[in-house]
């Protein structure tokens, strides 16, 4: 369960996009801030939030800091705000800003569409911040494993652990110029896996890769970000074959094919 899931108590910040930029062949980075995010309050790790964006062929928020799911189920279809969740790659608390990464090719969501079309001074608002990684206090060892819609969540966990800590990291991309710089440490060992012209979500790379590995049923704990049936598969996988408990296997479903 997500850290702060109390949805009632979760905060909405009205903000703008500040700049976009294509951070790899199929991903593009939208920095907003400014406004409500000078508030921020921070959850660190993996935190994301839900991105509201002006609904199609309207350049105002059609919601504001009231917003609530609740109010958006009782707006019409073609007033409620374009919307996905998307991980706080970076957080510059002094210049009150955000760089989220979207995935673009292959993900045709509305997302998607609004990060290729956005442009600085548009209006946007963000529901959040949540959080999944919640290791046990007395885990020593990490197995992080995810797709391109997961490893800017990797990326942003292995730049807050303490140092020395043990981390085996598994990731799926389309092909080498996708890869991305993950923070190592002489403890942490990243694998990348190509599926090549495989579509997304349809390949066994992540699933075979964890079934390769001497995973101690002790003190893991296993965090994954990823389509919904590889997390189901590597989720059975870690409960039922190495024989980790609930609390310590995290495999959440970010997209499903």
């Amino acid at each position: 369960m997500p850290l702060n899931h109390d949805l009632a108590t979760i905060t909405t910040y009205i903000t703008t996009v500040r700049a976009t930029s294509q951070v790899g062949p199929n991903m593009m980075q939208v920095t907003v801030g400014g406004g409500d995010l000078f508030g921020f309050e921070t959850l660190g790790f993996d935190q994301f939030v839900y991105v509201l964006a002006p609904p199609p062929g309207c350049d105002r928020l059609s919601i504001d800091r009231e917003f609530t799911w609740t109010k958006y189920e009782q707006m019409a279809a073609d007033e409620r705000p374009v919307g996905a969740y998307y991980t706080v790659r970076r957080w510059r608390p002094a210049a009150g800003e955000i760089d989220l990464v979207i995935v673009t090719g292959g993900h045709e969501g509305g997302g998607s569409r609004w990060a290729q079309a956005v442009v600085p001074g548009d209006p946007v608002a963000l529901w959040g911040p949540r959080r999944i990684y919640d290791p046990p206090p007395d885990t020593d060892r990490l197995l992080l494993v995810g797709d391109e819609t997961g490893v800017h969540a990797i990326a942003a966990i292995l730049e807050e652990l303490p140092a020395g800590t043990v981390v085996e990291v598994v990731v799926e991309v389309g092909r080498e110029c996708d890869e991305m710089p993950l923070q190592r440490s002489p403890n942490t060992s990243i694998t990348w896996k190509h599926r090549g012209r495989a579509a997304a979500g349809t390949t066994r790379h992540l699933l075979d890769t964890v079934r390769s590995l001497d995973i101690p049923s002790g003190r893991v704990y296993a965090w994954g970000g990823a389509e919904s049936r590889v997390m189901a598969a590597i989720r059975r996988h870690l409960r039922d074959s190495v024989g980790l408990p609930a609390n310590r296997v995290a495999m959440t479903a970010y997209w499903r094919r």
